[in-house]
């Protein structure tokens, strides 16, 4: 059994979540998986050490994917993580055995028509989607609702005095990659200039390496250190760091709500991630959050945009704080969460995990080699 997979090269949430159902389809003895896409997709499939074979396309781009009929139509099966060109193009090209991963069914606008044909539309809920589904899911023919296609867990860590700046993937072909880069190299300059940061005895800052390798850190401490990992190696030194600095992408969420961590999150770069910090405010989870609008700039972004318009609203706010000095303002954040207790929070955060199945990803890889041996 062949399998070609691509994942949306948006940040690390799309290439994650099918990573996650490529590790259970490894355990079938007679599945071989191959990967196709460009980016941080491509980067953390290669990281991975899944996949027998990578190819190179632009998986958003039709263009790029018609270079590559040759390889679609050599495979009968396609794995799409939230990659909706990629589906599209493999069912318009015979592979009827075309699934799709999606986690932000919450937050869609429309769901594209020739998507709703796939064989199985997988359907993560971390955040409640249900409202959303029933307005613009009713012409998808195979629904299958999961959990989280994620490690999601509930686990007391023993920290080292380490803090972890993670800055996620930051990728995507709806963002301007320099105008992304300014801002990492602001923001993190801004976090580090914080007094209390001295307190730490490492600190690491992780992301996408399109970002990690721009960053110039002005500080110049011997503990700092930048690095793109694997979402394995990731996850190991999360759970051992005291405080968490990160993205406001959902797999950081799904990922260590359950850690009894404390826990700051980053403005957000994309439009799902705006509307998630929004999220985590009203279900009163105790994270530390430095939103758009908490910034003098803000003018309020609605629901339910098309999310290359919503992109562009969020990208506005970015330009916004890269005209002005926002590093005191910074400062006193950062601070204010260094000296946070967030332990009273634990038990809602970990009341919230256990109301999802943990093992989506098994499922999901199940239901595809049953439908396929």
């Amino acid at each position: 059994m062949r399998i070609l997979v691509s994942a949306e090269s948006f940040g690390y949430g799309p290439i994650t979540t099918g990573l996650n159902v490529v590790k259970e389809l490894k355990k079938y003895d007679d599945v071989t998986l191959d990967f196709i896409g460009s980016g941080i997709a491509l980067e953390q499939a290669k990281l991975s050490g899944y996949f027998d074979k990578f190819y190179l396309c632009d998986t958003y781009d039709f263009d790029s994917l018609n270079k590559n009929i040759d390889v679609f139509k050599s495979y009968n099966i396609f794995l799409s993580a939230e990659n909706v060109n990629g589906a599209i193009f493999a069912l318009k090209n015979g592979l009827v055995n075309t699934y799709y991963l999606d986690n932000l069914m919450w937050m869609w606008d429309k769901i594209p028509e020739d998507l709703n044909e796939v064989k199985k539309y997988f359907i993560s809920e971390i955040i409640p989607c249900q409202e959303n589904y029933k307005r613009i899911g009713n012409k998808i023919k195979n629904p299958v609702f999961v959990g989280p296609i994620r490690k999601v867990e509930t686990k007391k860590c023993r920290p080292l005095n380490q803090l972890m700046i993670n800055i996620g993937g930051a990728e995507s072909f709806l963002l301007d990659h320099s105008l992304i880069i300014n801002f990492y190299n602001n923001l993190i300059n801004d976090i580090l200039d914080t007094k209390s940061i001295n307190q730490f005895s490492s600190i690491i800052i992780c992301g996408g390496s399109g970002v990690i390798n721009n960053l110039k850190i002005e500080n110049k401490s011997p503990i700092i250190k930048k690095c793109t990992l694997s979402n394995e190696d990731y996850l190991k030194e999360m759970e051992k760091s005291k405080y968490c600095i990160m993205a406001s992408g959902l797999g950081n969420f799904i990922e260590s709500i359950g850690k009894d961590k404390n826990i700051m999150y980053l403005p957000a770069i994309n439009y799902s991630q705006l509307q998630q910090l929004d999220y985590y405010k009203e279900q009163k989870f105790g994270f530390k959050i430095l939103n758009w609008s908490d910034f003098d700039f803000y003018k309020k972004i609605p629901k339910y945009l098309d999310e290359e318009s919503g992109v562009n609203l969020v990208v506005s706010n970015i330009k916004e704080y890269l005209s002005g000095d926002y590093r005191k303002f910074v400062n006193k954040m950062v601070d204010e969460f260094f000296n946070e207790d967030q332990s009273q929070f634990y038990s809602i955060r970990n009341d919230y995990v256990e109301h999802f199945e943990k093992d989506a990803a098994k499922k999901i890889a199940n239901i595809i080699y049953e439908e396929n041996k």
